[in-house]
């Protein structure tokens, strides 16, 4: 039983630090994301669902891009 969590804690914290990289690149959580998101839509709705998800990605891409670029400025 032990063993099992421990695995599950470990999980977690991979799948975390997974998760803390780069918003401006696809990655396999980003993936996931989208389909767990999308089981059992379909059609216009699915591709509602998938645009907004991409279109908060590019936010947080420009938003950290933004910042690299006020840092690297000094400002």
């Amino acid at each position: 039983m032990k063993k099992v969590w421990v695995l599950m804690i470990a999980g977690m914290l991979s799948i975390s630090f997974v998760g803390c990289t780069d918003p401006c690149k696809e990655n396999v959580l980003t993936q996931i994301g989208d389909a767990v998101a999308t089981l059992g839509k379909k059609g216009l709705e699915k591709d509602q669902v998938l645009a907004g998800r991409k279109a908060d990605r590019m936010a947080a891409c420009a938003q950290k891009t933004g910042s690299d670029m006020k840092k690297s400025l000094g400002f």
